[in-house]
């Protein structure tokens, strides 16, 4: 497993991945969707995260610490490789520099999935970096968009929905990893102003949207697209 600060073009042979979590801040695919991540390293699966910002505004947040947090936390989640873009915290915007960039992270990692921030998220950066992930992963499958990688057609988008009122797509129940979950966002300091409070309110999330699956524990995420199913 390699750590980096840096984002991905700046490094030789990256390895490619079965799934890419690119949200706008440190902690958050630890918050969201760190029980997804953990159930599939568990499983052998290829995980990257890749930060859009540093979260440096954020209130708690001093120096390099908030990423010192994440690479330790990204370690016992197990994920393949953490980069961060280093985009402007609390100032971040799909230009068409950050989201040409974006693409061509997603032409390295050529991952199966992509997840994005769900556009319905209170921050300020949250808009700006779901569409910037999203119409990224769009530019990433057109062959005649440049000529120095390869296109990357196939990467599904989909959004981590945990922290919005929106009706899921479907349920991932993190029953089996959500103590590894809670040990990945116990490693930053940097996040709550009472960890404790904030690490309960997770839990009573993951129990809440768990019980619509019949399950201890869940994670929410939806997409645009039809999934597919059978009556029976």
């Amino acid at each position: 497993m390699v750590m980096t600060r840096l984002a991905s073009h700046y490094l030789d042979n990256l390895p490619e991945v079965d799934v890419a979590f690119m949200l706008a801040h440190p902690g958050e695919a630890e918050i969201l969707c760190g029980g997804a991540i953990a159930k599939l390293t568990a499983t052998g699966k290829r995980v990257a995260i890749l930060d859009l910002t540093a979260g440096e505004a954020g209130t708690y947040t001093h120096g390099d610490k908030k990423l010192d947090e994440g690479d330790a936390a990204a370690a016992i989640l197990g994920v393949t490789w953490r980069g961060s873009m280093k985009l402007p915290d609390a100032r971040l915007e799909d230009t068409i520099m950050s989201r040409m960039t974006v693409t061509g992270e997603i032409k390295r990692l050529r991952p199966h999935v992509v997840v994005a921030m769900h556009p319905a998220d209170r921050h300020p950066d949250s808009l700006a970096a779901s569409l910037l992930v999203e119409n990224a992963a769009y530019l990433a499958g057109l062959s005649r968009l440049d000529n120095y990688l390869a296109p990357h057609p196939s990467a599904k988008v989909v959004f981590a929905s945990g922290s919005v009122d929106a009706a899921p797509s479907f349920i991932v129940d993190i029953s089996k990893s959500f103590d590894k979950k809670l040990e990945a966002i116990r490693a930053y300091t940097t996040l709550f102003a009472d960890s404790a409070e904030a690490l309960d309110r997770i839990e009573r999330e993951a129990r809440r949207f768990g019980s619509l699956i019949g399950v201890r524990y869940g994670e929410p995420f939806t997409q645009r697209q039809p999934l597919e199913a059978n009556l029976l």
